[in-house]
């Protein structure tokens, strides 16, 4: 996919980079759907071209505002330090680069990486509003192939992305690869309420008023159907867990938001 960036040059933008060898036969989860690598990565960007403009609105409507309480408290449990180097991956908003750029500041930076050039756009748009627009800088980039060096970052932030990720584990190396030794990620994610008759609301909610609320503040219902579909084939919290784990990350804890709608993750590269 072609777009333009801010000085109108022409870049290729990918959601975890170009088809690559191997993956003809693949399949991965798109919702419910299995489809190729491939065409995840187009539908992914699909659904963020159709929302960019309203994103962060439906985000607060959608959750009763609770979307601000949760990444506040994610990026205050990281302690943050004043000129420590955070990326923001899948940042696209910049809603947890603004929280970090306010406790790095002022002799830190953030950067924001994402694939998809409208939610840039918004983002930047968002900076520029505020004290921090000098010390938040952009990459469009591909969550599974970072452009970054090894070890360039005190801290990697992700915010309701790694369910977007056509491989997960890979996406989680990379951010491993990013980090400095003693580094820390933060992954902040939905995933299902611990109560059932919370659970059961809680789907009645996700596929019958999200889609519909959704397309009245956005213009667009697919993108919310996708959300809770991905919601539900995404790794438990323990899962999730360990899986960090395996990949070599240490002091890995989570922590549930609202009975668990939402979960922050956090861990430390050893």
């Amino acid at each position: 996919m072609n777009a333009k960036n801010s000085q109108g040059a022409r870049l290729t933008i990918w959601a975890e980079g170009p088809p690559r060898q191997g993956e003809a036969q693949e399949q991965v989860s798109f919702g419910f759907r299995s489809v190729s690598p491939a065409e995840k990565r187009r539908l992914v960007d699909q659904q963020f071209d159709a929302v960019a403009r309203r994103y962060d609105l439906a985000d607060a409507v959608l959750s009763f505002g609770l979307d601000s309480r949760w990444r506040k408290s994610a990026v205050a449990s990281l302690a943050l330090r004043t000129g420590d180097r955070v990326l923001d991956l899948c940042g696209g908003t910049a809603g947890l680069a603004l929280l970090a750029a306010g406790k790095v500041a002022p002799g830190g930076s953030v950067t924001v990486c994402d694939i998809n050039p409208g939610m840039m756009a918004a983002g930047k748009a968002r900076v520029h509003r505020s004290p921090y627009e000098k010390m938040i800088t952009w990459t469009q980039g591909d969550a599974g192939a970072l452009s970054f060096r090894d070890s360039s970052f005190d801290t990697v932030l992700v915010g309701f992305g790694v369910r977007n990720f056509v491989h997960l584990e890979q996406g989680l190396r990379e951010i491993l690869r990013v980090l400095k030794p003693g580094g820390r990620i933060m992954i902040l994610e939905f995933s299902l309420p611990r109560d059932a008759l919370l659970r059961a609301l809680y789907r009645i909610y996700s596929f019958n008023v999200m889609p519909f609320v959704g397309r009245v503040v956005t213009g667009a219902a697919g993108p919310f159907t996708y959300l809770a579909e991905s919601i539900r084939v995404f790794p438990s919290p323990e899962e999730l867990k360990a899986t960090l784990e395996t990949l070599g990350f240490g002091e890995v804890v989570f922590r549930r938001f609202t009975n668990g709608i939402a979960v922050a993750y956090s861990g430390l590269k050893v």
